[in-house]
């Protein structure tokens, strides 16, 4: 599986004269076809970024259809569902410390910590030196990941 970071739909929403707009919905136009995911930590940020652009009626629309419209799943908190919120929260503020620890902000390390949970092969960003030296995970930009893939 492919984890994708907020700034790809950034770019596609919100900045179509991004120098990487092009490239970036050349990947956006093969979501469908991939095993891909997104983080409901990163919907979320997302969300809270798009507010300032969007109507409280097209905030809910894009934020409900978003799986839909992009062809993703949406990973929810790895472990929720087998323990008490407050173990859970515990846990999860433990390991976002240790994100913190790797000198992360809070939405690259929310998203670090869903692809370790779901053992994701590969994240796909374009800040990609955030995550350099802080996982094992392959870290590649979409021009990258498109160019291995033999698109671009």
């Amino acid at each position: 599986m492919v984890l994708l970071d907020t700034n790809i739909f950034v770019i596609d929403r919100f900045f179509p004269r991004d120098a990487n707009y092009a490239v970036n919905k050349s990947l956006i136009g093969r979501l469908q076809k991939m095993d891909c995911g997104f983080s409901i930590f990163s919907l979320f940020e997302l969300c809270g970024l798009a507010s300032f652009n969007l109507s409280s009626v097209e905030l809910r629309r894009w934020s409900y259809d978003f799986r839909r419209v992009y062809g993703v799943k949406i990973l929810e908190p790895s472990g929720l569902a087998k323990s008490s919120g407050a173990e859970w929260f515990a846990n999860f503020s433990q390991n976002m410390f240790s994100m913190f620890e790797r000198k992360m902000s809070w939405g690259d390390a929310t998203l670090l910590r869903a692809a370790e949970d779901y053992a994701v092969e590969t994240i796909l960003t374009w800040n990609k030196k955030h995550f350099e030296g802080r996982t094992a995970i392959r870290v590649l930009t979409p021009a990258e990941y498109l160019n291995e893939s033999g698109v671009e």
